[in-house]
């Protein structure tokens, strides 16, 4: 399997090392962790090594922060970060065209989820984008699933949150990037992008969205 390229911000790990982010993101984060041993080996050196550093970092203290990770970097360069950690379940088979979706997002999700997009489970916003019928909110965050056939744009848009996209099947494209099975892309508040499916096979993500999202016409303005 391809391994992740693009990964959650060390803010974001850290986050759920410490068990201090939120239920939505961390669902995200544990199940990037499946697919990326890169990031298990670091949150692993996070959890193992900072320990009551946590609780006593404020959380608006980015010079802390800093020199926590700057820590962190040397500490791993020097050869110093425990073993690998293994996932905390092994990955399941089955729920995605009989390839594995990992836990812990699988047992939130539908039996299966590539579907047929005529089947009732999914909403068409734009031709060949669709949103799951599944959704559920976490402490505030939205999650459901985005689905992108081959070339196929996802309408302009903007949003006033957090925005977090993990790639579950195929590949998507973007003006940040390429992103494949197991990636995450991550937009902060008020970031415009265009997204599109960038491979055969439909592209689906699940896709966390904190805030509104607002469509923009071809000028660029709230539609």
């Amino acid at each position: 399997m391809t391994l992740p390229l693009h990964h959650p911000e060390d803010q974001l790990l850290i986050g759920y090392a410490s068990g201090q982010e939120r239920a939505g993101k961390s669902l995200l984060v544990a199940t990037h962790l499946a697919y990326c041993p890169d990031c298990r080996r670091r949150v692993a050196s996070f959890e193992a090594l900072c320990g009551s550093w946590f609780e006593e970092l404020p959380c608006n203290d980015h010079d802390g922060l800093d020199a926590l990770l700057d820590r962190m970097d040397g500490l791993l360069a020097a050869g110093g970060a425990p073993a690998e950690a293994k996932p905390s379940r092994p990955l399941a088979a089955g729920s995605l065209g009989g390839r594995p979706v990992p836990e812990p997002l699988r047992s939130w999700l539908p039996e299966a989820i590539d579907t047929p997009t005529d089947d009732g489970s999914w909403r068409e916003i734009s031709k060949g984008v669709w949103l799951s019928g599944w959704e559920r909110t976490l402490s505030g965050t939205t999650i459901c699933l985005l689905r992108m056939a081959s070339g196929a744009p996802v309408p302009a848009h903007r949003h006033t949150a957090d925005e977090l996209l993990l790639v579950l099947q195929g590949a998507f494209s973007d003006e940040y990037g390429s992103y494949a099975l197991g990636d995450v892309a991550q937009y902060v508040a008020d970031t415009d992008h265009h997204a599109q499916g960038a491979s055969e096979e439909d592209c689906i993500c699940l896709f966390l969205l904190d805030g509104e999202l607002i469509f923009l016409d071809e000028e660029g303005n709230p539609a």
